[in-house]
């Protein structure tokens, strides 16, 4: 079984939830009545619906420009996220790019 199987798993159920709430919605169906329908707990559908509408308002990125003076005689990133969470990134070699790190982009 594959390391990451817990992770599809998961990723297969959001998806299938996300669908879920997406039919509902264009379905004009109360959501008790579409749990009926689709033989759905209607509790589980409602958990769901709460964490995707939760999911989509709480992450947010805004860019931020350093100059190239400051980003080359600095070796740490520090990110401080509006709930008090800090995120710090040490460079050991002075080539440190933030982008391939949040969005999986390689580094050009």
């Amino acid at each position: 079984m594959p390391e990451d199987s817990h992770q599809l798993d998961s990723l297969e159920r959001r998806s299938s939830w996300e669908n879920h709430i997406e039919q509902w919605k264009a379905s004009g169906l109360s959501q008790a009545a579409y749990c009926r329908k689709h033989r759905l707990k209607a509790h589980r559908f409602y958990y769901w619906r709460r964490r995707l509408s939760a999911s989509q308002d709480g992450v947010s990125f805004l860019p931020v420009a350093l100059s190239s003076s400051l980003a080359q005689n600095h070796t740490t990133i520090r990110i401080h996220t509006p709930n008090g969470f800090i995120i710090e990134i040490e460079d050991a070699n002075g080539s440190l790019r933030i982008e391939p790190l949040i969005t999986g982009v390689a580094a050009l």
